[in-house]
């Protein structure tokens, strides 16, 4: 089919104008930094911010509930406000050609949003929670439009390992930011600082890591956009793209088949991480050094883990390496209610690692190569809204089971049925697309 180009300027933006070799060279750096920058969030976020809103913030269950109550239904918020804007802001990104404009706006209010909360006293308590919604968004935000990215960059297998490579590259980022916010902690008192304002300065170090490796993003063309026939406003553009998506329309159907499963995969994976700091605090009495050695030992594990399933992917296909990773991921959530021994704690966190990042890497990946042309921004929105809303209720559901059980890992255990259910989804309607993806772009 021809390709349309009547909506596009004579002058293409900047999002839009093509590279050569050595500019393409920049723009895998360049997104693969992002993954490296952003990770820093996640790191600290569910070791060093967990324990700031548990245990100081909301020390003695002001609210009335306890302190990890309060970090799910957050995180929940958070979720809900990403789901409810990001088909919105992701269209708009497609008609305007603007996903980088997208992705350093999200980048910037995150940012922002974390410089906000090592501001804050711990008693501000409405402000810091609207401070982590407001992070945990410009996360979700930057996640998305790091993904529409993805295939203006790379197709086919060249995908599978530059996703990889970005998960390996967030896992080694996030533990050097990490570690140089404990570092600061342990130095508190030398740096004439409390507790309290250690941790604050963990959230500094975090958006200013954020943004400081997002830079080279700021500069980079990320190829071609290749343009289609656009709505004239952003609800005609999701109204048109859902009719296309739902009518299967030529490269669309078995995109639809592969967004169904991943939302809910997504939805479980992403809600299971978030909790596991919580339920190490709660559950094993963690204290915050002990909890960020756990991390890094995931961080540590999870990077050649990644880089395992993407060099794995391409030579053995997608849906084995991703039926591997659920595996393991069912393993660790059905046994979470088994263990009970730090040394357990350790061996299920070491087994998370080597699964972590290898199903939400070959999703990405497939995402990026059946999305339509022109369309990048609506598909990897419509993901992240599918999944964010599965996690809203996954978060919902944690909190609720907590609640009325005390225990959080009986939270984490509810977590399985949703991912068996995705993983059920996928495998009845999406197997095959996901190696039909790979198969047409390799072809192509």
């Amino acid at each position: 089919m021809p390709s349309d180009r009547s909506d596009r300027p004579s002058r293409r933006p900047d999002d839009e104008r093509g590279t050569g070799a050595a500019g393409a060279s920049f723009d895998s750096v360049a997104w693969v930094l992002l993954d490296w920058a952003a990770s820093a969030f996640s790191t600290i976020s569910i070791t060093l911010l967990v324990a700031y809103i548990e245990k100081v913030v909301f020390a003695g269950d002001p609210w009335g509930v306890p302190g990890g109550v309060v970090w799910a239904w957050t995180l929940a918020a958070a979720m809900l406000v990403t789901a409810l804007s990001a088909p919105w802001v992701a269209a708009w990104a497609d008609r305007t050609h603007s996903h980088r404009r997208a992705l350093m706006a999200s980048i910037v209010a995150g940012c922002a949003a974390a410089f906000l909360l090592a501001s804050l006293a711990p008693t501000a308590r409405v402000p810091i929670v609207l401070a982590v919604v407001v992070a945990a968004v410009g996360f979700d935000f930057a996640a998305i439009f790091t993904g529409s990215l993805l295939p203006r960059i790379a197709r086919g297998a060249q995908a599978d390992r530059l996703s990889a490579i970005g998960y390996a590259a967030g896992y080694a980022g996030g533990a050097v930011a990490l570690i140089l916010a404990t570092r600061v902690f342990a130095a508190r008192a030398s740096l004439g600082l409390s507790d309290s304002g250690a941790l604050r300065s963990a959230f500094a170090i975090m958006g200013g890591w954020w943004i400081l490796f997002s830079i080279p993003a700021f500069w980079a063309r990320f190829g071609d956009g290749h343009s289609s026939v656009h709505a004239a406003t952003s609800s005609g553009e999701l109204l048109g793209f859902a009719r296309a998506l739902f009518r299967g329309d030529a490269g669309f159907g078995r995109l639809g088949s592969v967004l169904g499963g991943s939302m809910l995969i997504l939805g479980a994976m992403q809600t299971a991480i978030s909790q596991f700091s919580s339920v190490a605090l709660e559950e094993f009495h963690l204290d915050p050094p002990a909890l960020v050695g756990l991390v890094l030992l995931v961080q540590l594990v999870a990077l050649p883990g990644a880089l395992a399933v993407g060099w794995l992917s391409t030579r053995f296909g997608r849906w084995p390496m991703l039926s591997l990773s659920l595996v393991g991921w069912g393993i660790v959530l059905g046994s979470a209610g088994l263990v009970t021994t730090r040394s357990q704690l350790t061996a299920m966190a070491v087994l998370l690692a080597l699964v972590l990042g290898g199903a939400a890497s070959v999703i990405r990946a497939a995402v990026a190569v059946l999305a339509p042309a022109g369309r990048y921004g609506a598909t990897f929105g419509l993901l992240n809204v599918g999944s964010k809303l599965a996690g809203f209720v996954a978060s919902l559901v944690f909190g609720g089971v907590y609640v009325l059980t005390g225990h959080p890992r009986a939270g984490l255990f509810a977590l399985l049925g949703q991912l068996l259910v995705g993983w059920w989804l996928l495998s009845r309607a999406g197997a095959g697309a996901l190696e039909a993806g790979g198969e047409a772009e390799e072809k192509g």
